[in-house]
């Protein structure tokens, strides 16, 4: 979901109007925001399950990606889009990262980040900004970007599903 993000944020900015500049601060932004959310994740861990925040993560993205694509021209809801950014990269990674240490343990814990990395960052960014790509020239902005929502909206009823089966064979 996050491929058009990565591949064509920027350039959706200038497009809209921004100047260079001002997406870069933008981008700080979200890296503010995002080192924000990490200082928080112990403390939050401690009252929510990783699989909630994990959830509540992908909706969040859904929205974002919306709201990139068809608000951009609006600052404050940019600059909302933004500050999500700690929720869509930040509290997903902390999540995701406290499974793959649940489910590998001791020794495996470095096998276990490692195809973590591998599957989010290199098939799954591979394949975003492929997507991504393929559409920006012949849907638009609007259009790509909302394929990054339901990409996300389908993984939270994918994982939410998910829970729900496990929860039953428990």
């Amino acid at each position: 979901a996050h491929g058009p993000y990565y591949t064509f944020f920027t350039l959706h900015l200038v497009e809209t109007g921004y100047s260079k500049s001002f997406a870069g601060w933008l981008w700080a932004l979200g890296v503010v925001c995002e080192i924000g959310i990490f200082l928080v994740m112990p403390r939050v861990f401690r009252s929510v399950r990783p699989e909630t925040v994990l959830l509540a993560t992908l909706l969040t993205a859904a929205v974002r990606f919306a709201l990139i694509g068809w608000q951009a021209d609006n600052l404050p809801v940019l600059l909302l889009a933004q500050l999500m950014h700690a929720f869509t990269f930040g509290a997903y990674h902390a999540a995701a990262l406290s499974l793959v240490h649940r489910h590998f343990t001791g020794k495996n814990q470095a096998r276990g980040q490692a195809l973590y990395n591998s599957l989010a960052f290199g098939v799954g960014g591979t394949i975003g900004s492929l997507y991504s790509g393929a559409a920006w020239d012949s849907l638009g902005a609007g259009m790509t970007f909302s394929i990054a929502s339901v990409c996300a909206l389908l993984a939270a009823l994918a994982f939410a599903w998910r829970g729900k089966r496990a929860a039953c064979t428990s």
